[in-house]
């Protein structure tokens, strides 16, 4: 997706240390066997993802885990790069690897852990025309 005003090419949310087991959520260990209530609350990721997927259906949202820095780093500093900058790229690069970080084009905007979803839509709008 090409960036113009008011668009954003891709959100990346880096899973956080309470969410960095296989699959996320609720059922990423052993799996009932029968029928269960999920608890949002074990599932940043997914919520934000919903959220981001509901209310912005044309963005490019990824999914990444804090550990995976061989598509993290150049990813961001791809991203960054034109916005702020090589050393600016760089420094943000370095941010990116914080678990539970929202990232909108390379910068990051905020935390998985502290941005409820609707916060972390109206953050990522925000992002989009500044």
């Amino acid at each position: 997706m090409s960036r113009t005003a008011g668009t954003v090419g891709r959100v990346v949310l880096v899973r956080p240390w309470t969410d960095a087991r296989a699959g996320g959520g609720c059922c990423a260990g052993p799996v009932p066997s029968r029928p269960h209530e999920h608890d949002a609350s074990s599932d940043p990721v997914g919520a934000a993802y919903r959220a981001l997927r509901g209310e912005l259906p044309d963005l490019d949202v990824q999914v990444v885990d804090v550990a995976n820095t061989a598509w993290l780093l150049p990813a961001v500093l791809r991203r960054a790069r034109p916005r702020v900058g090589t050393l600016g790229a760089v420094r943000c690069a370095l941010g990116a690897t914080r678990a539970g970080s929202v990232l909108v084009d390379g910068l990051r905007v905020g935390d998985l852990e502290t941005l409820a979803p609707d916060e972390l839509v109206a953050v990522v709008r925000r992002a989009a025309t500044a």
